[in-house]
């Protein structure tokens, strides 16, 4: 089993058992924190990391992220909620193919990873088809990343005749796929949210 010694960092363990520790040292063994503690002692095979003048504290938490988004970032910075709307849903989603949701989510996970996010909400509303939600997944699992997979519904704006995406019912059996497929494992890195959207009263 590989071993991973931290040794020297400032740890802020986010654990009252353990507390803070100026001067510390975090043992690693496979993908497990095994050990922390002021000093520790390893075998002379173990992989050693000086931390001196760095902070070890747990993995950050992203709440909402549409991953998706990840390669026109920027794009929105000035626009209002109503353009954003207009010209991310109706306009720029609508030429995303699989392949574009697959490598933005990819990126954009492992973008969190190397700023300390390990775990990551991804609100996915980009999936007009099974192979677009499909692509999302499989960035994700692909990443390593920790992250609970919001399933949304696109929000284009409706041709004459055609109800308001608020209204349509969200689709029940791409969520059944979805748990008998790619996201069946419950104990797996990512697993499935549901996102339902509806009008407030």
């Amino acid at each position: 089993m590989r071993r991973t010694l931290i040794r020297s960092a400032t740890v802020i363990s986010m654990d009252d058992a353990i507390g803070d520790l100026g001067t510390g040292d975090v043992l690693v063994e496979g993908s497990r924190i095994a050990s922390v503690r002021p000093s520790i002692d390893v075998a002379a095979d173990t992989e050693i990391i000086d931390g001196k003048g760095r902070i070890v504290i747990p993995g950050l938490i992203n709440a909402h992220m549409h991953t998706w988004q990840t390669g026109l970032r920027g794009f929105a910075a000035n626009w209002t909620l109503l353009e954003y709307f207009r010209r991310m849903h109706a306009g720029l989603a609508t030429v995303f193919r699989p392949d574009d949701i697959y490598i933005a989510t990819l990126v954009g996970a492992l973008n969190q990873i190397n700023h300390g996010v390990t775990t990551l909400v991804d609100w996915c509303h980009n999936n007009p088809t099974p192979d677009h939600t499909d692509a999302a997944v499989r960035g994700l699992i692909e990443s390593g990343i920790r992250a609970a997979f919001f399933h949304g519904s696109p929000k284009p704006e409706p041709k004459p005749g055609e109800p308001h995406f608020s209204e349509v019912p969200h689709p029940r059996r791409e969520v059944e796929r979805l748990l008998a497929g790619p996201l069946a494992d419950r104990d797996g890195l990512v697993t499935l949210g549901l996102v339902p959207t509806f009008l407030g009263t």
